[in-house]
């Protein structure tokens, strides 16, 4: 990943694991950052992000639902969208036409 100037990253399911990795090597290579989540520990996440030296604002928010989708928009602030990195949701443990189009729609 190259350095980024004024580069703006989107990442969602950013609290920890691979989300908190993608936004630490966004945050590495110069991009401010804005994270979510539908936990509190994206605030920390946040927090552990900002040793990077740019801008990281997080939202917690639950995004099965319009209204949480449209928070995270709004958090953007207009700001382009130099990097999106959806990492936001959850497997089901089972195979795809195993499992209910209700669990899979929310997740």
């Amino acid at each position: 990943m190259a350095k980024a100037a004024n580069q703006f990253a989107v990442v969602t399911g950013a609290p920890a694991g691979i989300g908190f990795d993608l936004a630490r090597e966004c945050a590495e290579h110069g991009y401010d950052l804005l994270i979510a989540a539908d936990e509190p520990e994206i605030n920390e996440a946040a927090a552990r992000l900002q040793q990077y030296g740019k801008e990281v604002d997080a939202v917690q928010t639950d995004l099965t639902a319009k209204a949480s989708v449209e928070k995270l928009y709004a958090a953007a602030a207009g700001r382009p969208i130099n990097a999106l990195l959806a990492n936001a949701g959850r497997g089901l443990g089972r195979g795809f036409l195993d499992q209910d189009p209700d669990e899979w729609i929310r997740v």
